[in-house]
């Protein structure tokens, strides 16, 4: 298996997307031009709700794999992995863009 591609860090979501939490899970829908494209609906897991509703734009994939590693007490170093490869699957898929570095 190969490795995640790097992700720009740190990212935040497309305003492109909806997103809804349902049960504790988001569900993510790209719009385009107002409407939403219902033939392509992304749902994150209960981990993947977490790192998504950690992309504040501030927070980099070791910080956000940090915190999910507390919450679900588990190794940082596979946390880290898991991370970097959901935030690659979003970046491909259009939901999160990196952050604008913020003015000074």
């Amino acid at each position: 298996m190969n490795p995640p591609r790097p992700v720009p860090s740190p990212m935040r979501p497309s305003p492109d997307v909806v997103s809804r939490r349902i049960a504790g899970e988001y569900l993510l829908v790209p719009v385009c031009h107002g409407a939403a494209q219902m033939d392509y609906i992304f749902t994150a897991n209960e981990v993947g709700s977490v790192v998504y509703r950690l992309l504040d734009g501030r927070r980099d994939a070791a910080e956000i794999a940090r915190l999910v590693s507390q919450e679900f007490d588990a190794p940082e170093e596979r946390v880290r992995e898991d991370v970097d490869s959901f935030l690659a699957t979003l970046q491909e898929a259009g939901l999160v863009r990196p952050a604008e570095p913020e003015p000074r």
